[in-house]
C-alpha cells in the first residue's frame, strides 16, 4: 500500500493501458460498501466531508487519459446538470496538468446503477467530492509524462518544464505531451505517490478563461 508523505502528497494510479490513463483510485470489485454516512457522521463531519465520503463509491470511475493528439480526456461518473460541472472539472486538470483548458475534454459517463445516490448532481456537491480525485488523477498524468519526458531527453526531471501542454528541458528540446501518451504508459496498473500544486501558484484556477498556464515541474 501506498502511502502519501505529506499533506500535499496523495496515492494514485497509472492503469494498464496503450496510452497514459491515470486514477485516484481503483474501482472497488464489490458495491457493499456504497452506501451513504451513517447518520451519526453529522454530528462529527462538516457537509463537505459528507458529500465527499458519498462520492468515494464512485471515485474509482474516475480517470483522466492523455491521448497521441496531446488532448486529455476526463470521464466523470455524474448525472449532469449544466455546464458548471465539466467547466470547474475541465479547469482542475488545466491547472494540475499545466495543459490549455481547451485541450481538456470532460464526459459524463455512466456509473453503477447500485450506487446512483451517488452520482448526482447538484449545487456545488459535485465539485467539492470530486475535487482531490480529479487534482491526484491529474497530477499523477503530469509526474508520468514528465518522467517519459526525463528518460527521452536524458534530462532529470527537475530540469524538465511543462507548461500549455508541452515539456521542455534546458537545452530548449520539447516534446508534447501527446508524444510521450504512449511511452507513458503501463502495462500493468502501478500505485505512485504524487505531490499536487501548491494552490499559491494556482494560474488558471480562478483566473479568466483567456488566462495562460504558467509552467510547472
Amino acid at each position: 500500500m501506498v502511502e502519501p508523505h505529506s499533506r500535499r502528497h496523495f496515492p494514485g494510479y497509472v492503469l494498464a493501458a496503450p496510452i497514459l490513463v491515470t486514477a485516484a483510485e481503483l474501482a472497488a470489485t464489490s458495491t457493499a460498501t456504497a452506501r451513504p454516512p451513517s447518520p451519526d457522521v453529522t454530528e462529527l463531519l462538516g457537509l463537505n466531508d459528507i458529500m465527499t465520503a458519498a462520492a468515494l463509491p464512485t471515485s474509482g470511475l474516475i480517470s483522466v487519459e492523455v491521448s497521441q493528439d496531446g488532448t486529455v480526456s476526463f470521464t466523470l461518473p455524474r448525472t449532469r446538470l449544466g455546464p458548471g460541472v465539466t467547466t470547474s472539472t475541465a479547469t482542475l486538470i488545466a491547472e494540475e496538468l499545466s495543459v490549455p483548458r481547451g485541450r481538456v475534454r470532460v464526459t459524463v459517463i455512466d456509473g453503477w446503477p447500485e450506487c446512483v445516490s451517488h452520482q448526482g448532481t447538484g449545487g456545488l456537491d459535485t465539485t467539492i467530492s470530486t475535487y482531490a480525485p480529479v487534482r491526484v488523477a491529474a497530477a499523477v498524468a503530469r509526474q508520468r509524462l514528465l518522467e517519459a519526458a526525463s528518460t527521452t531527453f536524458g534530462t532529470p526531471v527537475v530540469d524538465l518544464r511543462l507548461e500549455a501542454g508541452v515539456i521542455t528541458d534546458g537545452d530548449g528540446r520539447s516534446l508534447d505531451i501527446g508524444a510521450l501518451a504512449t511511452k507513458a504508459a503501463s502495462a500493468s496498473t502501478v500505485a505512485v505517490v504524487v505531490e499536487l500544486a501548491p494552490r499559491e501558484g494556482f494560474a488558471v484556477v480562478g483566473h479568466p478563461a483567456t488566462g495562460s498556464t504558467r509552467g510547472r515541474r
